[in-house]
């Protein structure tokens, strides 16, 4: 048998999605892209994503798939947005969730789903991944893309993400 590439659902379709987008989808993910803005969710933008949804912020969340499998980046830089990408997605079961911006940015969001009535469960909470990424030190939308794309692939497989040096035994699991 042959798996199903991993699924990515990036929720934000701005100029830093794009490096996203194509880094994962030359990593071998499938990627969907979601956002209310039908001018940034263009196949012109993202010309290798396996679907791109847009609509309004309500029909977006409803229409959402996802299942256990699925890895998930909110990245709107919308604070609203997020905050109902996040509502939706909170609660599902996800493979990963992760919340780009400051940790502080994400607690404030976090505290408005809470004073909306959403608690989120100690398992929804240990999924979320805020701030996204592994700490390569990148600040340009490149660079940061290949810090979450990392992240995700270490999730993926399971793995701590150290360094390849500091690995004892072989580098590749054996077959």
């Amino acid at each position: 048998t042959i798996p199903a590439p991993p699924a990515l659902l990036i929720c934000g379709a701005g100029d830093d999605a794009r490096p996203l987008a194509t880094l994962a989808q030359q990593a071998g993910w499938q990627v969907t892209v979601a956002d209310a803005r039908p001018a940034y969710a263009t196949r012109e933008r993202f010309p290798g994503a396996a679907a791109i949804q847009t609509g309004s912020l309500a029909e977006l969340t409803a229409a959402l798939q996802t299942d256990a499998r699925t890895f998930a980046v909110v990245m709107t830089h919308r604070f609203a947005d997020d905050r109902e990408f996040l509502r939706a997605l909170l609660p599902r079961e996800l493979a990963y969730l992760g919340q780009l911006g400051p940790r502080s940015r994400t607690e404030r969001l976090l505290a408005e789903l809470h004073e909306s009535g959403l608690a989120p469960s100690g398992s929804a909470l240990a999924k979320l991944h805020a701030p996204v990424g592994l700490d390569l030190g990148g600040t340009t939308p490149e660079t940061v893309a290949l810090a979450i794309v990392a992240e995700l692939q270490a999730r993926l497989a399971g793995r701590p993400a150290g360094f390849l040096r500091d690995r004892p035994g072989p580098i590749h699991d054996e077959a």
